[in-house]
């Protein structure tokens, strides 16, 4: 065993075992991300519901609820006989602010509830209790709020009198009702508080009951024995009642159910950890067919053994086992070492991968991911799996084969001789094609991103910092957003350094608030979906987005004068092609500010640059974004954002001292720059193209080394032909020639197979590319051209070697 291990070498348990740790790492991530049940109770009965809208332009799209037809669905169930849901529960995420326990005001995220919704999650407090149904009345009888274990801990010391005590909320005291469990943190994964929902209007969101938007979620218990197929089939019956007031005429409404472990996952999120988990097990592989490649050779220096063994009467059986005991050896060696560093790279990834956290779409947002990647009993079961699947992966052909010599010439052969084994170059080329398929996978993924960055246009970026304030909704309701975002703004352009001050509630490739548009003289039956922003003059400025015709938004268009607004210039061509929007009206979809009245129609008075609002994945270069006045409308919850004229993050202090003299009691929070919050939205795909890459890089190295090693073999068991060549007037450029042609050869196999490869799954990773066809001829040609570069490379020693042969001492020892 210890001449195996000898033989073998450190280089191959080394790439044997980085391939193993690759693959269990990414088995973690999946495991993690798609196949862990969430962490309640009973997950198989837990489903999320949505309400369905289907329309000839847009199909059928998956939407959260609106409180009042969640109050249609409570009462369709409620009379339903021998009904499918035991419990129907609503949850909202809220960013709220609290204070209490001897500490100041602090920024946090909580869930504005129903009474059910502990009963359908089945989980119950530490300490006191939860929301009674009494509860869900009125705001009057519902001031009270539950708390997560942390912040138990960590705001009140653990407090074992909590319950009867207070804390703040937005500015308005909430009795503590209870504690939850250690572990806790609610259906968004994220909460440490949890409020009655009809709390909300004065909390958070003043029309949070009576809007017809669609924010709220809804979760549901099955009774027991109760399959997803009927509680759908019971949701259809309730659809009439569920179709929004006042929405489409040509839009059929109705509902879904969701097991809650496919709610949390969104397609983007499943086939970016697949295709991680196939690129490792493509190293896997290739590793495998290295090792492989290796012991064959081995074998047919070791005929002359084996043929002996035979002869003196050992089996066949006992040959194979010989041999997959020795390469069981070398896959426990390899296996354990993978192993350890499974643990050291899982937990890299779970500290710094965005390529797992669910992107934040309407259907999945309110779904935490709970994907953690973390070593349990199943990856270490899978990396035990991995190891057996490996022994047998690169053992078995050569035991098959070297338990079947030709005895008579192997019995004569010495222990220096050997012969071309035509399996060999069939595994070197199957790794070439292999590697040529992870490297263009590695290219489009790279290509795919630069394109994601060329969409970094329009705006400038440069010394530009973000944060967001949340004023107390108890004290600003949204009718006050424009009197004390105008407040805070004004203080901030006081403060040195700060070239503009503007608000909007988001910035370019994080998402925006979406409604429908409405055009006088057009049909408005199923109104477009447009981008809108609340914003201030000095946001285009901030930012530096040109205009392009009339003027931006001024200081005149508030309160009391007729609203105004300003559209990008996709938005201009699309809703008035061929002519100048300059004057012309437009109304929303929404049921706050001036803007939904359509005798009081918003002006279109300007016409400005395009920037990329929605996420990397949507192709959104023809939305239409319209811009309004802040000072006519805009929530107090908002982004303020700064451009500075020096070092933006050197301002914080004096940012908070300027917010904190307008209102003590609105903290600053989620301070980040513009490209911060860029690189944050372009995570997962920059993620995906990085870890390829490097397994790319990884297989290329392994390619290369294959060919490398079938070369070198290649030279030894031809010392004699080379030397007679030699002999015979060959000069060293032709033997170098041979050996380099040769290597080439199996790298231009390798690389014409893999390139087909590539075209055939291509449309699997069409669905992680953007702006880049999988089909790109320039990327897999030069993914087959890398590896001719590193196959030919992989040869000149060989060659040099070959070139080296002494005639008369090959012929000599002959």
């Amino acid at each position: 065993m210890t001449r195996f291990l000898q033989a073998v070498r450190v280089p191959t348990l080394l790439t044997l075992s980085l391939a193993i740790a690759a693959t269990t790492t990414m088995f973690s991530v999946v495991d993690a991300a798609l196949l862990r049940p969430v962490p309640f109770s009973e997950p198989d009965t837990i489903a999320m519901l949505y309400v369905t809208r289907t329309t000839p332009q847009e199909g059928t799209v998956r939407l959260r609820w609106s409180r009042p037809v969640i109050g249609a669905l409570d009462d369709a169930v409620a009379h339903a006989s021998n009904s499918a849901f035991d419990t129907i529960a609503s949850v909202s995420g809220a960013n709220v602010t609290i204070a209490g326990g001897g500490d100041g005001a602090e920024q946090v995220e909580g869930e504005l509830v129903s009474p059910s919704y502990f009963r359908a999650l089945r989980v119950a407090p530490s300490l006191g209790r939860v929301f009674r149904a009494d509860e869900d009345a009125s705001p009057n009888s519902a001031m009270v709020a539950a708390l997560s274990d942390g912040v138990w801990h960590q705001r009140f010391h653990s407090d074992p009198d909590i319950v009867g005590k207070t804390v703040r909320v937005n500015d308005v005291p909430l009795t503590i009702v209870g504690v939850l469990p250690a572990g806790f943190a609610g259906i968004t994964g994220r909460s440490v508080i949890w409020i009655p929902r009809v709390m909300a209007p004065q909390l958070t969101y003043a029309d949070y009951l009576v809007t017809p938007q669609h924010f709220i979620s809804v979760v549901a218990r099955l009774r027991s024995g109760v399959s997803m197929e009927r509680a759908n089939a019971e949701l259809a019956t309730y659809a009439v009642g569920l179709a929004d007031r006042g929405a489409a005429t040509d839009a059929a409404w109705g509902a879904v159910a969701v097991p809650i472990g496919d709610a949390r996952i969104d397609g983007t999120l499943r086939r970016s950890v697949l295709l991680l988990l196939a690129a490792a097990l493509c190293v896997l592989a290739i590793a495998c067919i290295n090792v492989a490649c290796v012991l064959l050779a081995r074998g047919q220096v070791r005929r002359h053994e084996f043929a002996v063994r035979l002869a003196l009467g050992a089996s066949r059986g006992r040959v194979i086992r010989q041999l997959l005991t020795e390469g069981l050896l070398l896959a426990a060696i390899a296996g354990v070492c993978g192993t350890v560093v499974t643990f050291w790279a899982t937990d890299v990834l779970a500290r710094s991968a965005p390529g797992i956290a669910p992107l934040m779409r309407n259907d999945y947002a309110a779904v935490g991911s709970f994907a953690t990647p973390s070593v349990d009993m199943r990856v270490l079961l899978f990396a035990i799996a991995t190891t057996i699947v490996t022994t047998v992966g690169f053992s078995l052909a050569p035991a098959l084969q070297a338990s079947r010599p030709d005895l008579v010439p192997d019995l004569k052969a010495d222990a220096r001789s050997g012969q071309r084994h035509p399996a060999l170059a069939a595994l070197v080329a199957t790794e070439v094609a292999m590697a040529v398929v992870l490297v263009a996978s590695a290219g489009l993924l790279l290509e795919s991103f630069s394109r994601i960055n060329g969409r970094r246009v329009g705006f400038s970026s440069e010394r530009v910092i973000t944060f967001w304030i949340r004023p107390p909704s108890s004290r600003y309701p949204p009718q006050a957003g424009p009197a004390i975002l105008e407040r805070i703004l004004a203080r901030i352009e006081r403060v040195p350094g700060v070239d503009a001050a503007a608000v909007n509630r988001c910035v370019p490739f994080t998402g925006c608030a979406r409604t429908v548009a409405f055009f006088p003289d057009r049909d408005n039956r199923t109104p477009p979906m447009v981008g809108r922003h609340y914003t201030s003059p000095d946001y285009f400025r901030a930012l530096g987005i040109p205009l392009i015709a009339g003027r931006v938004l001024n200081a005149d268009d508030r309160a009391g004068r007729p609203p105004v607004a300003v559209v990008n210039a996709s938005g201009a061509r699309r809703f008035w092609p061929g002519e100048s929007p300059i004057g012309k009206r437009v109304w929303f979809g929404t049921t706050t500010g001036p803007f939904s009245d359509p005798s009081h129609a918003v002006e279109i008075v300007g016409v400005v640059g395009d920037v990329k609002y929605e996420g990397v994945e949507q192709n959104d270069t023809s939305r239409a974004d319209f811009y309004t006045s802040f000072r006519q409308f805009a929530y107090p919850d908002s982004m303020i954002v700064i451009k500075a004229s020096a070092g933006a993050t050197s301002l914080l202090p004096a940012l908070r001292a300027a917010v904190a003299e307008v209102d003590a009691s609105t903290p600053i929070f989620d301070v980040q720059s513009v490209d911060d919050r860029i690189d944050l939205a372009t995570a997962r795909p920059r993620f995906n193209a990085t870890l390829v890459g490097a397994f790319a890089m990884l297989a290329l190295i392994l390619a290369a080394t294959g060919v490398y090693g079938v070369l070198s073999y290649s030279v030894s068991v031809r010392m004699r032909e080379l030397g007679i060549r030699l002999a015979l007037g060959a000069d060293d450029r032709r033997l170098v020639a041979m050996v380099v042609g040769q290597g080439l050869r199996l790298a231009a196999i390798g690389g014409v197979c893999g390139v087909a490869l590539a075209l055939a799954v291509g449309r699997l990773l069409q669905s992680v590319l953007v702006d880049v066809a999988a089909t790109d001829t320039r990327v897999l040609a030069s993914a087959a051209g890398v590896m001719l570069l590193a196959a030919l490379g992989a040869g000149v020693i060989p060659a040099r070697r070959a070139a080296a042969v002494d005639p008369l001492t090959v012929l000599r020892h002959e």
